[in-house]
């Protein structure tokens, strides 16, 4: 499900806000060459959960590789789904080893931080912010919406356009 759910104001423009339902790196390549595709000169602010520490485990590497893509990127601390943590199976070593590829510097968020004041000092006019993940994150692009960081945000409606 990949949901436009309005526009966040910035200095000189808006930023899309986009939610998105994804927690294989499948997935996530999936919308991230979508996002390209579809908007090619934007950049992609990508704020992802990763669900899961068992996938996080299995599949850490495919995880490295393409979350690097993002031009932007903050990574929540795993949502759980029930499962114990796993030693370097989470979002600080990920970060970790993203930054160790050269390309990226990703910003770890723990759990409980608001996102709004992090977030926007990042957003340029035109970028694509991208909330991505399985667990709780699904509640984010509203909180965003709602943020008094952001008056006059565009909310979209059923139809995809914004009132």
């Amino acid at each position: 499900r990949f949901q436009v759910y309005g526009e966040l104001p910035v200095e000189g423009g808006n930023v899309m806000l986009v939610d998105d339902y994804g927690h294989h790196p499948r997935e996530v390549a999936a919308v991230i060459s979508a996002v390209r595709g579809g908007w090619p000169d934007r950049r992609l602010v990508m704020v992802y959960q990763p669900h899961r520490f068992s996938r996080t485990r299995d599949l850490y590497d495919d995880f490295v590789q393409v979350l690097a893509d993002a031009n932007v990127l903050l990574l929540m601390e795993v949502y759980p789904a029930g499962e114990e943590s796993i030693p370097g199976a989470d979002s600080r070593n990920l970060c970790h080893s993203i930054r160790q590829r050269g390309q990226l510097d990703p910003i770890y968020i723990e759990r409980g931080v608001e996102l709004a004041p992090l977030v926007k000092p990042l957003l340029r006019a035109g970028d694509i912010l991208l909330c991505q993940g399985a667990g709780d994150i699904g509640g984010l692009a509203p909180q965003l919406l709602k943020s008094p960081l952001f008056v006059g945000a565009k909310v979209a409606s059923t139809e995809g356009k914004l009132k």
